[in-house]
């Protein structure tokens, strides 16, 4: 099975279209926030809560992808994909990385209703976040050791011009954008995942 997760404020509705092609695949959503405080606890939930197997493939988009780290750690992945994800917190951006205590006062229920009305499926997915999730995980982020890269290695496929968290060093397929290429750039990410052995 394939397992596929959102960014931090997306739900499953960012992966479409070519995405719903992969046979076997399931698109998760973000479970009900009950006041997790590490990458690894929002872990922990998704794999009983999804029911990810050992011999399963995760595959996340930022947020996703952190936490998909996270889930190599606890089973046993055939594969695991991070999509414009860090494999630790040094590798995001130094700005965001600097203002990431702000995240903590800043007024997410007012920026939803501000945004409430703008056309578009991106603003929308905002809309429907959960703002305590968001301040949680701001804050997990940059307390998180990253992953046990001796467990195992993960594919990555990367924008050129993201600037939330820029192409690191080693990346398997580099495509020109930014930090939304699951959305931009759907066919080249799923023809990818389905070359994966």
């Amino acid at each position: 099975m394939i397992h596929v997760l959102p960014g931090m404020g997306a739900d499953s509705s960012m992966f479409r279209n070519e995405w719903r092609s992969i046979k076997d695949c399931r698109f998760l959503d973000w479970p009900d926030y009950r006041g997790e405080r590490s990458l690894r606890e929002i872990a922990e939930r998704v794999v009983v809560e999804i029911g990810i197997n050992d011999g399963d493939v995760v595959i996340g988009h930022s947020l996703g992808g952190m936490v998909a780290c996270e889930i190599a750690g606890i089973r046993e992945l055939r594969h695991f994909v991070l999509i414009n994800s860090a494999q630790h917190h040094s590798e995001v951006s130094s700005l965001l990385a600097a203002l990431h205590p702000l995240a903590a006062f800043t007024p997410f229920r007012l920026a939803q209703a501000t945004v409430r009305r703008l056309p578009g499926d991106l603003y929308q997915m905002f809309v429907r976040s959960n703002p305590d999730f968001i301040r949680a995980t701001c804050k997990a982020i940059f307390e998180w050791e990253g992953l046990d890269e001796k467990r195992i290695r993960p594919k990555r496929i990367h924008g050129t011009w993201d600037r939330i968290i820029p192409i690191p060093a080693e990346v398997d397929l580099a495509l020109e954008g930014g930090h939304l290429i699951p959305v931009t750039h759907a066919r080249e990410c799923v023809n990818f995942i389905r070359s994966l052995p």
